[in-house]
């Protein structure tokens, strides 16, 4: 169990008090705070609306880390304890009712169970009956010798699969330079620890996957911010990042980028190149969503082979069960130089799991799926184009996921917060962004997890709903 430092002597008695509180209770110490507020907000010791202590004041007052606070706050508003405002900090929540403990709070009367739109996970559809299927005919094929594996070698056969289903988008050979990966978090922990280290500092979107924020802080590498427009990162952004960080290595979605969507075009793709061979920059490219559109630019493997390593997982693809992932390396030795970081770590991919993704492949069934969920994906963010009219400018055709940006005066914790009384979960900006302070004012919907369009059509209306209201004409406060 994580222990909290005693602060400094000197401290208030407010602040004595809560940290006796939280050292009393069990858990996680982000849930111990969040609970602690829900206490003081039961006892009467702090009212609706009353603003709380920043999180570096917060974690002052506790003697805890400030990525606690920060996680405890952002908890707190999941449950819609607390709220933000823009330039303003943060308040306890004005609605009462809130959850009394650290718990999924109650949706509002008549609404069923929430429909969660925060999961980028492509949709089930009839996939996981075609992955059972798969697994039957691939013990006969191979009678169950992967099971017996041992050695902590990718077979052949396995990455011979994966060239197979990559080369098309590379004009360089890929065979030699593929290693194979337990999932693409795992494939990042490997690249990560071995081109920046801990203590490193890695150049990252200023919107980014939030996992990336948890894999620098158990790498301990420094992530800097990279500022984006409606096409992904800009050239000269990226450039004075480097220049001011020294930073040598940049992680980057550049098709479907999460949580913006943007595709970023070729002129992009080019012009961003030319900034990573002049500042001497390692670029990793995530192509988690890359298979879903229908006409993907040119990989930055295609445009600059020598400084970049591909990832390409199938979980974000096929099923989030699917836990393989590929690395095209810039060449044959750094590509065995990851397998070996791979192996120290998983010692190999999980035969069964590699075993599939070879059988989907060979039977040409890889290709039959991605099309299901691509037509699918599209069906779905049709809906929202639909539903959702004029607000649904960021609506890319092919993503499992769409930005939303709020009209004034909405704000998007407040937003997200109100949606999720009404059954209905979404991410804030502030999730994805490397300095929630200035992140925008927008939420991310993901539509591919959802069980049903009809699931998705409720819950789209549930957000057009409450768009058209007046935040300001919502308050309880008298």
């Amino acid at each position: 169990m994580s222990s909290v430092r005693r602060p400094q002597a000197g401290g208030e008695e407010k602040s004595a008090r809560w940290q006796a509180a939280i050292e009393a209770m069990g858990g996680p110490l982000y849930l111990r705070i969040v609970e602690l507020l829900a206490q003081e907000v039961r006892e009467g010791r702090l009212s609706p609306g009353a603003p709380l202590p920043s999180q570096r004041d917060m974690a002052r007052q506790l003697g805890v880390n400030f990525t606690t606070v920060t996680r405890a706050y952002d908890e707190a508003k999941r449950i819609g304890l607390v709220q933000s405002r823009h330039g303003q900090g943060t308040f306890v929540a004005a609605e009462k009712g809130f959850a009394r403990t650290v718990a999924e709070p109650a949706p509002e009367e008549g609404v069923r169970e929430p429909i969660d739109l925060t999961s980028t996970w492509p949709p089930n559809l009839e996939i996981a009956s075609t992955l059972a299927a798969a697994v039957a005919r691939l013990t006969g094929d191979r009678s169950f010798d992967f099971l017996a594996r041992r050695a902590g070698t990718v077979p052949a056969l396995d990455l011979a699969a994966g060239r197979d289903w990559l080369q098309p988008r590379f004009d360089l050979e890929v065979g030699g330079r593929l290693a194979m990966a337990s999932g693409a978090r795992n494939a990042l922990i490997g690249l990560l620890s071995s081109l920046v280290g801990t203590g490193g500092r890695l150049l990252v979107e200023a919107m980014c996957w939030p996992t990336m924020r948890t894999l620098a802080t158990v790498l301990g590498i420094e992530l800097v911010p990279v500022a984006l427009d409606a096409e992904g990162i800009l050239p000269d952004a990226l450039d004075a990042a480097a220049q001011a960080s020294q930073a040598t290595v940049l992680y980057c979605v550049p098709t479907l980028q999460n949580p913006s969507g943007a595709v970023m075009g070729l002129r992009r793709r080019r012009a961003l190149v030319e900034v990573a061979r002049r500042r001497g920059l390692t670029l990793v490219e995530d192509d988690a969503y890359g298979g879903l559109h229908r006409d993907p630019p040119p990989l930055l493997g295609t445009l600059a082979p020598e400084l970049t390593y591909s990832v390409f997982g199938l979980a974000k693809l096929i099923s989030p069960s699917l836990r393989v992932a590929y690395v095209v390396a810039p060449d044959a030795e750094k590509a065995e130089r990851l397998a070996e970081i791979l192996r120290a770590t998983m010692q190999t991919v999980p035969p069964l799991e590699a075993a599939l993704a070879t059988h989907l492949i060979r039977h040409g069934q890889m290709a039959k799926l991605i099309k299901q969920v691509r037509t699918e994906a599209q069906e779905r963010q049709g809906l929202a184009r639909q539903l959702l009219g004029e607000h649904a400018a960021h609506v890319p055709d092919e993503a499992l996921f769409f930005w939303l940006p709020l009209p004034v005066p909405w704000d998007a914790s407040d937003f997200a917060m109100r949606l999720r009384r009404a059954g209905v979960v979404v991410a804030p900006a502030k999730v994805f962004s490397l300095d929630p302070a200035s992140a925008p004012n927008a939420v991310r919907i993901a539509t591919g997890a959802v069980p049903s369009r009809e699931d998705v059509t409720i819950a789209l209306q549930r957000v057009r709903g409450l768009l058209a209201q007046n935040p300001s004409l919502l308050s309880v406060i008298d």
